[in-house]
């Protein structure tokens, strides 16, 4: 398929996601719920945790990542995107996720069982707009 198909694809699937963003915005603000990324800082706070020097390269389940470094609030728990997310950064990874092309591993913070994205907000908000299960990740 064409660069220019996949372009006029990743807009799409951009406006579609900012949309649902949107709703599960409203649906929060209705229903009392905060519907942001958790933020790592205060997590790793409340437990004290300590970062370890290791950081391996692993396939993590996108399930599992359900915070951030910093960006908690550029998009949904769902990893939807905000309207303040740069759409043409968004839709050009899509683009190259779905032409095909290589896009660099995410790096994530990993306490417990659950991760956060401490570099590759946008990759995996477009990982998970495309119905992946896992994304390849340096995980400290």
């Amino acid at each position: 398929m064409s660069s220019t198909y996949h372009d006029v694809d990743a807009r799409r699937r951009y406006e579609q996601n900012l949309r649902k963003a949107q709703i599960e915005d409203l649906l929060g603000l209705i229903r009392g719920q905060n519907t942001s990324l958790v933020k790592f800082e205060e997590v790793a706070q409340r437990l004290k945790a300590r970062q370890e020097v290791g950081r391996r390269l692993e396939q993590v389940p996108l399930d599992k990542i359900v915070g951030s470094v910093g960006r908690y609030h550029d998009f949904t728990r769902a990893f939807l995107p905000r309207p303040n997310v740069n759409q043409h950064r968004w839709a050009r990874l899509d683009a190259a996720l779905n032409g095909l092309e290589s896009v660099p591993p995410v790096e994530l913070y990993k306490i417990g069982d659950v991760y956060f994205v401490r570099d590759g907000n946008h990759r995996v908000s477009v990982a998970k707009a495309n119905g992946l299960d896992s994304i390849e990740a340096y995980v400290t």
